[in-house]
């Protein structure tokens, strides 16, 4: 979101960077999940020997830097796509209204274009968050821990209840992550701040137990 944001924010003026932006977004997202994650491993192999050679440190191939890369382009394309659609599909006449009292154009972004496409872009950031959470249960191949750690273990030693925990908590963080943003963008609609808090307090608080150790 820190990435694609901007970016579509950026591009969304251009029909050809938006489309170029687009097209990419698309390519990547016809890559399976544990196939894009795979190919990070021989990316970040091949940059750890650079630097380790220019700079006396590597980077590391396998863990957390590979599943982070490869989850942030697995998540660009809905909200790319969604942020470019919703400005676009804002009125002309609103934004000539806003230039004819005065407004910039950053002042007309940011407080006329981007509230009206608010929807439309939380709408993508909810499909990207339950698309991540789906692929991060496949980052356990390249040695980040995940949920994926239960499945794969109960994959390998035909012990069912570990699957079926794993694919349950992880379908569970994703339907309460995707409600929790279903109470921002609501909180967002009506300009509700205790909906806009309790969406934050419940975010921070899966935040914050995603940093417990699994066992």
């Amino acid at each position: 979101m820190v990435i694609s944001l901007p970016v579509a924010i950026a591009s969304a003026r251009s029909r050809r960077a938006s489309g170029l932006l687009l097209a990419g977004a698309s390519v990547i997202q016809t890559v399976p999940g544990l196939a894009l994650l795979a190919l990070f491993y021989p990316a970040l192999l091949a940059l750890s020997a650079v630097t380790t050679r220019q700079f006396g440190f590597g980077v590391p191939a396998l863990g957390f830097l590979p599943a982070l890369l490869a989850l942030t382009l697995y998540a660009m394309l809905p909200v790319l796509r969604n942020t470019i659609v919703g400005l676009a599909a804002v009125d002309p006449a609103i934004k000539t209204a806003a230039r004819a009292v005065g407004m910039t154009r950053p002042q007309s972004l940011l407080h006329v274009e981007l509230p009206l496409a608010a929807p439309m872009i939380m709408g993508g950031i909810r499909i990207a968050a339950v698309w991540v959470i789906g692929a991060a249960t496949l980052s356990t191949p390249v040695g980040q821990t995940s949920l994926g750690n239960y499945i794969f273990t109960g994959l390998q030693t035909e012990n069912w209840t570990f699957v079926l925990f794993g694919s349950v908590a992880a379908a569970m963080v994703a339907l309460i992550v995707d409600r929790l943003l279903a109470l921002a963008e609501t909180g967002l609609a009506l300009h509700s701040r205790l909906r806009l808090a309790a969406a934050s307090t419940g975010i921070a608080a899966l935040l914050a137990a995603s940093l417990y150790p699994l066992a």
